[in-house]
């Protein structure tokens, strides 16, 4: 299972063992899994190169239709666009440092509410929130913050009521023995259910609503890779009363 989580230098199995089959599979298995270690570094640091080089071409644009596009309303089209092509690739470096992670003790009821706050302003989107007080997790508060603001993001372009037009998001958390459990739920549609686990593939996008070029297709699977690198678990469901839910399961601190 830690092979298929992407935890591959925690997979590896004895060589010396005696019975000489069991000996020459093990070998075979450690090899591969070097080879896809090696390919999944590779391809993390060809995302955050491809990333880094588009920002100044991007910047020279938006420098140059603030100063040359004389019409207004293109001007502001055109800005937007930049901003999304920006958006874009902050997803893209997002998912190619998320296994650079330091752990620590840290407070989860400051971190989601700091993730909440970037947001406030977002008429799109209201947040309910019951996570105790002094809640200690283990974690990396940058990247764990950055797991939140993804999955209100990700509410707030596919999990609007139709009635309202707003993206209701709850965001409750418990002790539960050496864990802490994490449950964060819009009032959307959800999602089919054959499209459940593959939500957090790179670059997946379920439905229709899905296919607009308003994302990068990373936001979940960025969830997912932080969460396991962190010693967490995550999993999707569809909620009884509707919606989609995140449970995350953290270590506690």
């Amino acid at each position: 299972s830690r092979v298929r989580e992407g935890d591959f230098a925690a997979s590896h199995l004895d060589e010396a063992v005696a019975t000489s089959e069991i000996r020459e599979v093990n070998i075979g298995f450690n090899r591969m899994a070097q080879k896809l270690s090696k390919v999944e570094q590779e391809r993390a640091l060809m995302l955050a190169g491809i990333s880094h080089d588009l920002r100044t071409p991007l910047a020279r644009l938006r420098l140059e239709t603030e100063m040359s596009v004389t019409d207004e309303q293109a001007r502001a089209h055109m800005a937007a666009d930049i901003e999304q092509v920006n958006a874009i690739i902050d997803k893209f470096l997002d998912y190619a440092r998320s296994d650079h992670l330091k752990p620590a003790r840290v407070r989860l009821d400051e971190i989601v509410k700091a993730a909440v706050y970037a947001l406030e302003h977002d008429d799109r989107l209201e947040v309910k929130l019951d996570v105790p007080e002094g809640t200690m997790v283990l974690g990396d508060a940058v990247e764990l913050q950055r797991v939140f603001a993804n999955l209100l993001e990700n509410a707030i372009r596919y999990g609007r009521t139709e009635a309202t037009g707003k993206a209701l998001v709850e965001i409750a958390a418990k002790v539960k023995d050496k864990s802490v459990l994490i449950k964060v739920r819009d009032h959307g549609k959800g999602v089919a259910p054959e499209q459940l686990e593959r939500l957090t593939q790179p670059f997946y996008r379920g439905d229709t609503a899905r296919t607009s070029a308003s994302g990068a297709g990373l936001g979940l699977a960025i969830v997912e890779r932080t969460i396991t690198h962190m010693g967490g678990e995550l999993a999707l469901a569809n909620t009884g009363t509707g919606g989609l839910a995140a449970h995350i399961k953290l270590q506690r601190a």
